[in-house]
């Protein structure tokens, strides 16, 4: 496992700066201070943020303001870029919202300005595309059609199985979710998610924000639903340090214990306790989450989380950036580092891939060629590391997400506890 003491001084730097940047006013002496930097210090700090799409958030820290002038400007530049971008798909997304609406179809956003508004400048929360889930596919079909008349077409070049990715006629991405993630190798997660999404549209409501409506979940499933998308980003290729800050923001802006409660029932039942326990750990230790406002219960991130594993899972959210495009030999995160477990992970793949002929033993060896050929294809094309260096790296993170898969045991026994 990796330990802390591989964190650079410009990876601490950033998480201080981040940490009293999320927390509220009163609450910044807890985090301390960072020391003055040098200009080059300056320039990593500045160069790590952008590899996460977090630099607009450091503006709100306080110790920001001693930037040296020279790259003041580009800080700013970004963070304008960021909030004009924000506000353009923020309006977007409310006008797409009624108008679903309108044809009996109710869009929820996911992410976006229903996260953003939990932080102390909303705007400086970086929004690339809008998030929208519709409960079932035949809501989503009409939807794309009512979509399609009024400008937005199909993108091509994509391959998701749990949403539709929608472009307008000014190059605004919309992804319409029939499902909160791809499937995961663990059929029981899948089950329980299955039958949580249809639930979903029942703990939703409208919110309005800065005068405009959206539809948004109760703050138990706004959490579940970010737990989720970690965990699936955190299988693939990995996630970096802003669905953190997310996850700081929310609880932080979270008084109800019930809420808590409700959240944690949701963890239990879908057997994913490790992975927040080791999310949770991280967010306390290092962004400034508040330990009482914690949505993983006081003594069980210790029951299911050493620091060792919660440094390692630092250590991958780091080297990942966004969504993993930091380093080109990251694909997958399997469930281990032997052999059978590149087996089990290429079989997962055919039935991400393909997943109503995966259902039929006898095509087995036909998809398990097609897939991969589609590997090899897509490598080539994105022009990614070489094949033995990608799974190199899933061998490395295998270790790390064998700690963290959902699973019945550790984790299981700490719900009972409760």
């Amino acid at each position: 496992m990796i330990s802390n003491s591989t964190i650079t001084k410009p990876e601490r730097d950033l998480l201080q700066f981040l940490s009293m940047s999320l927390c509220q006013a009163d609450k910044a002496v807890r985090s301390g201070s960072v020391p003055a930097l040098t200009e080059k210090e300056w320039e990593q700090v500045m160069a790590l943020a952008d590899r996460h799409e977090v630099l607009p958030l450091l503006e709100n820290a306080p110790e920001f303001h001693e930037i040296p002038d020279k790259l003041r400007q580009t800080a700013q530049f970004k963070t304008a870029a960021t909030v004009h971008k924000g506000i353009q798909l923020q309006v977007l997304s409310a006008g797409i919202t009624a108008l679903l609406e309108r044809e009996g179809i109710t869009a929820v956003t996911l992410k976006g300005c229903v996260v953003a508004r939990f932080y102390p400048v909303p705007e400086f929360r970086k929004t690339t595309d809008i998030d929208l889930f519709v409960a079932d596919e035949q809501a989503a079909e009409r939807a794309v059609q009512v979509l399609g008349k009024n400008g937005f077409q199909s993108a091509g070049g994509w391959h998701a199985n749990h949403h539709l990715v929608l472009v307008s006629e000014k190059k605004e991405v919309l992804e319409l979710h029939t499902a909160w993630a791809e499937i995961f190798r663990e059929r029981h997660l899948n089950q329980y998610l299955k039958k949580l999404q249809k639930e979903s549209i029942r703990h939703c409501g409208w919110v309005t924000y800065q005068g405009l409506n959206f539809y948004a979940y109760e703050a138990a499933w706004q959490g579940f639903y970010l737990l989720i998308h970690m965990l699936q980003h955190f299988l693939g290729s990995g996630f970096g340090l802003r669905n953190l800050c997310d996850w700081v923001v929310l609880w932080e802006n979270c008084e109800d214990k019930k809420v808590r409660r409700d959240f944690w029932k949701m963890v239990c039942e879908s057997h994913t306790e490790r992975f927040a326990g080791a999310v949770t750990a991280v967010c306390v230790k290092y962004l400034g989450l508040d330990r009482t406002k914690s949505p993983v219960p006081a003594g069980v991130i210790e029951a299911l989380t050493d620091q060792e594993t919660a440094d390692a899972l630092l250590r991958d959210i780091l080297d990942a950036g966004e969504f993993g495009y930091s380093e080109a030999e990251r694909m997958v995160g399997m469930d281990g580092n032997s052999l059978s477990s590149y087996v089990r992970e290429f079989h997962h793949q055919m039935h991400v891939n393909f997943p109503q002929a995966g259902k039929i033993l006898l095509f087995w060896p036909v998809l398990w060629a097609a897939t991969l050929a589609r590997f090899l294809n897509n490598n080539r094309k994105l022009k990614r590391a070489p094949v033995s260096a990608v799974m190199k790296k899933a061998g490395e993170r295998g270790r790390l997400v064998k700690r963290l898969m959902p699973g019945k045991g550790k984790a299981k026994r700490s719900c009972r506890k409760r």
